[in-house]
């Protein structure tokens, strides 16, 4: 039996033509996501972009072009959409695997509505001690990239952006990072917020990598970091390369640096795509970006970690939770969408230990709907 808000949902629903947009296609080496768009009459927010694992691709659906949660988000909320997302990605996969090989960067002009519905495969791959915080810093840096419109940040390449030193700018990937190339050599980054709030800043993760490096504010060093975290973010898709995150809080309103210098010997350098803040003085809608909760899975199969009470997941919940408060006290648009609250993996509900079918897809575009 189909509960009632389904039943609604399912009622207001049409059945549309699909079509494939070959402008849409993901032409990227190593990108298995498609992306797809409905021929819809757009309403307010004309475009959504969903980004997640295989449960957000619809990997054991019938046809996820017309059943997976961001078709049917896509169909009610009458916009286009594409679905970025790749089977077994994990949290430090979608920076690279999926937004830059899309080159994906809002806008205050055009910006989609995003979901993140990400973490199935890190609960199920990790504990909750040594690889939460790589999850955590590569979930941030997801929300913040794509919370942040393009108005708000000033990237490697822009106007004021200097650097002394060897250096140079990597390209790859869509990066656009400057990579700083020699021992004491640097790249600063001016930004004039208008108000008191955070700066955040975008550098590379990378496992291949033993540089270290510092980061200052106007002169006063803030924190040193290196580039390689502890353990490898290695994921299971192959992605040793992803984007990280800093945060520098409680800034007063001006004109400020960020510069980052290499510590370490050596050419493997400190790569910063960029910087930016909620606190910029420009004014317009910002884009809205809803993280999904770790969707539970089938407890009998015993396969897998979420289910009600399991501590690892539960602390990954609470993480991508934690993530979504400090965002939305900075000023970007940010929620929860809370699947559990929807989708309850049930035997009527999934295909298989980890995969919703077609009912527990309808169910977690509930749990969009909530939030949108």
């Amino acid at each position: 039996m189909i509960p009632m808000a389904a039943a609604m949902i399912v009622a207001m629903k049409r059945t549309p033509t699909l079509a494939v947009c070959a402008a849409g296609l993901c032409l990227v080496a190593g990108c298995n996501s498609v992306s797809f768009f409905l021929p819809v009459v757009p309403t307010a927010n004309a475009q959504y972009r969903a980004y997640g694992d295989s449960i957000t691709y619809g990997y054991a659906l019938d046809d996820p072009l017309a059943e997976s949660y961001p078709a049917l988000v896509a169909e009610f909320e009458h916009v286009t959409f594409a679905n970025n997302a790749n089977p077994g990605d994990e949290a430090c996969d979608v920076s690279t695997r999926q937004i830059f090989p899309n080159g994906d960067s809002p806008t205050l002009a055009s910006h989609p509505v995003y979901t993140v519905l990400i973490g199935t495969n890190d609960v199920d791959r990790y504990d909750a001690v040594t690889y939460e915080p790589i999850f955590t810093l590569c979930h941030q840096a997801v929300i913040s990239w794509l919370g942040l419109p393009a108005e708000y940040k000033v990237l490697a390449g822009d106007k004021g952006v200097s650097a002394t030193g060897e250096g140079a700018l990597d390209t790859a990937n869509q990066w656009h990072a400057w990579t700083t190339l020699g021992q004491g050599s640097s790249v600063r980054f001016t930004i004039i917020t208008a108000r008191d709030g955070p700066i955040y800043a975008w550098t590379l993760i990378d496992d291949s990598s033993d540089a270290a490096f510092t980061y200052s504010l106007d002169g006063i060093e803030a924190g040193s970091e290196e580039s390689h975290v502890k353990p490898d973010l290695a994921t299971q898709n192959g992605s040793t390369v992803s984007l990280g995150f800093l945060r520098i809080a409680a800034v007063p309103a001006g004109t400020h640096v960020v510069a980052f210098v290499q510590t370490s010997a050596g050419s493997s350098g400190v790569s910063v795509v960029g910087i930016g803040s909620p606190a910029v003085a420009v004014h317009g809608d910002i884009p809205t970006v809803l993280a999904g909760t770790v969707p539970r899975q089938y407890r009998p199969t015993n396969i897998g970690h979420c289910w009600p009470n399991e501590p690892v997941c539960l602390s990954y919940i609470k993480a991508i939770e934690d993530n979504v408060t400090m965002f939305a006290g900075d000023g970007l648009n940010v929620r929860v969408f809370d699947t559990w609250k929807y989708m309850h993996a049930t035997s009527s509900e999934m295909h298989d230990s980890l995969h919703p079918n077609a009912l527990g897809e309808e169910e977690l575009s509930h749990a969009v709907e909530a939030a949108w």
